[in-house]
């Protein structure tokens, strides 16, 4: 009885693992009123204060603003797989350059003498 539930098993496994790698994963495309409000918002302080931002401040806007409408991108967006994963290292990398002009500005402001 073992053997036959194993050989079951095993003819049973493969047709499983085929109908998963047939069918690709389905993109789930919501609304995000958040991310399009905190985009916007990001926007009107950046055209808003630019006349009273230093230079760290407008990159810092800049970074994020870039990092936020790559996110949209991936998003709302049917890319190619390279385009994908160019507007994802973009996203990051302008993230990481937002966290790195936002410490700038705390330790000008804040620590500098």
């Amino acid at each position: 009885m073992a053997r036959q539930s194993k050989k079951i098993a095993k003819k049973l496994k493969p047709k499983q693992q085929n109908e998963t790698e047939n069918k690709q994963p389905e993109k789930k495309v919501g609304k995000d009123y958040l991310l399009i409000i905190v985009f916007a918002l990001t926007l009107v302080f950046l055209i808003v204060g630019w006349q009273n931002f230093t230079a760290l401040n407008r990159a810092l806007y800049i970074a994020l603003v870039i990092s936020l409408s790559s996110t949209y991108a991936r998003r709302h967006y049917n890319l190619t797989p390279t385009q994908d994963l160019w507007a994802e290292r973009a996203g990051y990398a302008s993230m990481t350059l937002a966290m790195v002009f936002f410490a700038a500005v705390v330790y000008f402001q804040y620590f500098a003498a």
